[in-house]
């Protein structure tokens, strides 16, 4: 039971990372250029993909501490619908805030700093229309007693059947 509860600990921490760290840098999602493309404008007003993609990510709910949930909204661009939805998160943690817990994370090793979790979900969005994945946690303010407050990096991918449709890598200050 204890182990369980330190992996939903952990699963809580990672989670509510790559959610607040979507919210401060920005949505995912867009076209991936090949290199024979040439880049457009800066002037160009952005025109949506052919396809699905990342329209919001809402983490304003999100409360270290207590019961909360972020949305991240997909709109279905395409011209099929999209019949399930994955989120991998992997987090690596760089810096801890507390100082003997730093100490300790220097002496792990990367694959002992990383955690990678996916989310499914099997929301059916059809050509013209967006979906708000909602996920709800009770986000604890400290895991096994230490708070989770420190700098770690984020790579956050989200898929559409089985397609990537967006990738984003962020460094992320979380505060207890």
């Amino acid at each position: 039971m204890k182990r369980t509860n330190e992996t939903t600990r952990r699963v809580a921490m990672i989670v509510i990372i790559i959610v607040i760290g979507c919210f401060a840098f920005g949505c995912l999602g867009g076209d991936n250029k090949s290199p024979e493309q040439k880049p457009e404008t800066p002037s160009a007003p952005w025109t949506p993909p052919q396809h699905p993609y990342i329209k919001s990510i809402d983490t304003s709910k999100l409360k270290l501490g207590e019961p909360s949930d972020a949305t991240i909204t997909i709109f279905n661009n395409g011209n099929e619908t999209v019949m399930k939805e994955r989120i991998v998160m992997t987090a690596t943690a760089v810096k801890l805030d507390n100082f003997a817990a730093n100490m300790a994370l220097k002496t792990k090793s990367d694959e002992e700093k990383t955690e990678t979790y996916s989310l499914d979900f099997t929301e059916q969005i059809e050509s013209g229309e967006s979906c708000a994945l909602s996920a709800e946690f009770d986000l604890p303010a400290k895991v096994s007693g230490v708070s989770i407050a420190g700098l770690y990096h984020v790579t956050i991918k989200v898929y559409t059947d089985d397609t990537l449709i967006g990738t984003k890598n962020l460094d992320l200050h979380l505060k207890a």
